[in-house]
Formats: structure tokens, C-alpha cells, sequence
């Protein structure tokens, strides 16, 4: 039997795959969908301790029913899923603009001139400065233990994404031992 879990981004909620999830089923006995840590419901507090033992605790949980686990996480959620597969046994992994250590505020308006007419109140809406702190302290604290990708890897990035650079999938990319 095989699952999906899905790992959503910093700025939103499980809703973002609800989309997705439908056209996933065919494939899956079962897809899960969590709110992370310190958000849409989930109340638990947004810091690198409890969203490590929250996904391990969740992966734990559907170890003991399912003989494959894939993961699909995007921005956070792929480094998350990164972190994840590092610490368990992972059958494939979509990685959608993983947010590896690398923000890319420089295109935002944040006191510049010729930076995009965006202002960071709008990149994390309801959120303070220190959110963006958190979540910069959250992508080094588990991306540091990442040497490699080891199950069967896709890594997707948009045209436009102006928060998080190439060059963050593409250091991922460097991890995959599994070339398939």
C-alpha cells in the first residue's frame, strides 16, 4: 500500500492541495494532507523542534500501514520533505521550489528603488518581521542535516518565482544519488 503526504509552504495552508489532491488518488491508497505547525488549525507552535517531531511523529504513524511513503512539499514544505527523507525511508519526492536556504528578498521592495512594487507586508500577509525570522532560522536548522536526497527526486520551479532562487533546487538537485 502507498501514501502520499503533503507538506505545504510557509504562507499558506493544506488547502493550497486541494487542487491537487483529487487528480492524486488514482495513484494512492491514501493522501494526507496536515496543517504544519503554526498554521490554518494546527495550533502547535511554529519553531524547528515541533514541525520535526510533528512530520516524524506523522510519518511514524503511517509507517505502521503503508509499505510506501512518497512526499510532496513546496517552498518550506520542500525542505521539510528534504529533512524527512534524510531521517526516513522515502519511496519518491516532488520538490516544488524548495525554499533551501536561499530568499530572494533582494526583488521585493524593501527600501530600494528599482526592487519590484512589492512590499514584504504583502510576501507574508498578517505576519511581522520576526515570522520571516522564524522561518529563515526553521530552513537553516533543517537544512544543515541534508547531505542527500536519496529516494527518486523531481524538483519543479516556476518561471517566476521571486522569492526563492534557482540555485536553491538546483543545490538539491546535487544531493540526488537516486538518478531516477
Amino acid at each position: 500500500m502507498r501514501c502520499l503526504i503533503c507538506i505545504h509552504g510557509l504562507l499558506s495552508t493544506k488547502n493550497d492541495f486541494s487542487f491537487l489532491v483529487p487528480n492524486l488518488k488514482t495513484y494512492y491508497d491514501e493522501i494526507y494532507n496536515f496543517d504544519m505547525p503554526g498554521h490554518g488549525n494546527n495550533l502547535l507552535p511554529f519553531n524547528t523542534k515541533t514541525i520535526k517531531e510533528f512530520y516524524i511523529n506523522k510519518y511514524d504513524e503511517l509507517a505502521l500501514k503503508y509499505d510506501k511513503i512518497d512526499l510532496i512539499g513546496y517552498s518550506l514544505g520542500g525542505v521539510i520533505a528534504s529533512y524527512i527523507q534524510g531521517v526516513r525511508k522515502i519511496d519518491k519526492m516532488v520538490l516544488l521550489a524548495p525554499a533551501y536556504r536561499y530568499l530572494n528578498l533582494k526583488n521585493y521592495n524593501l527600501g530600494k528603488s528599482n526592487a519590484k512594487k512589492t512590499s514584504i507586508g504583502e510576501i507574508f500577509p498578517k505576519k511581522n518581521i520576526l515570522y520571516l525570522f522564524k522561518f529563515q532560522k526553521i530552513v537553516f536548522d533543517l537544512s544543515f542535516d541534508i547531505k542527500y536526497l536519496f529516494p527518486k527526486t523531481l524538483i519543479i520551479w516556476g518561471n517566476e518565482d521571486y522569492l526563492v532562487k534557482e540555485s536553491s533546487g538546483m543545490e538539491l538537485y546535487r544531493k540526488i544519488i537516486n538518478r531516477d
